[in-house]
């Protein structure tokens, strides 16, 4: 169907997906629809992030100091702080799990956490990251953020 603003040609398209004349692509496409209904309950929102943090206003440019920022999940909280090319962290309670780090460079890094929650890895190069936390069958997912 090319118009949705012709009444006809939606009523025939109806009919046919009640007849069971849906093709396959049309299938694909509603399942990729449908999981997308969750997408906010699998987003990690912001809880804390450094560079907007008041003490960091009054510290002089030449001080370099670490960018902190913390994810709060569904059951878990995030802490994660990049000092230089180290960049270290926790999920709170300790959980193993792994922990992805996406850049628009490509390939994820992917780091597992102790038993503690406990994870060091290299920093990712400036610019923009996510961060995906796996455990248990669950995945969820900060935004996207600039470092």
């Amino acid at each position: 169907m090319t118009r949705w603003d012709d009444d006809e040609a939606l009523m025939q398209d109806l009919d046919d997906a009640l007849a069971g004349a849906v093709s396959d692509r049309a299938r694909v496409d509603a399942r990729a629809a449908f999981a997308w209904r969750t997408i906010d309950d699998d987003l990690m929102s912001l809880s804390h992030d450094s560079l907007t943090a008041g003490e960091l206003l009054v510290r002089s440019a030449a001080v370099s100091t670490p960018r902190v920022v913390g994810f709060q999940g569904t059951g878990f909280s995030l802490e994660i702080e990049i000092d230089g090319p180290t960049m270290m962290g926790q999920v709170i309670p300790g959980l193993v799990c792994q922990i992805a780090v996406v850049t628009s460079a490509g390939e994820p890094s992917i780091v597992t956490t102790d038993e503690a929650g406990f994870f060091s890895a290299a920093a990712p190069a400036p610019g923009p990251v996510r961060f995906t936390v796996t455990y248990d069958g669950s995945v969820q997912s900060t935004e996207w953020m600039t470092l």
